[in-house]
């Protein structure tokens, strides 16, 4: 999602900035675009981060369930 977010505000502000001729295009990127390319990308680590301690914990989860599955004599 943040991935897809992060290309589309890159390209736009790239076109807008191949466009700027005076300084107060070159205020808008350095003040309004570059930072919203560093916010998105902010979330786009965090957001990987979040799906890498997710994964973590279903899998810890899940190792938990089968060790309570084998101690309750369910064992096949």
């Amino acid at each position: 999602m943040f991935d897809e977010a992060f290309g589309m505000a890159a390209m736009c502000t790239g076109k807008f900035r191949e466009g700027v001729r005076d300084t107060f295009g070159a205020s808008i990127v350095a003040d309004v675009l570059d930072p919203i390319l560093k916010e998105v990308d902010s979330l786009r680590i965090l957001n990987a981060a979040f799906k890498q301690q997710a994964f973590a914990i279903d899998r810890t989860l899940n190792d938990a369930r089968e060790l309570q599955f084998k101690d309750s004599g369910w064992n096949q």
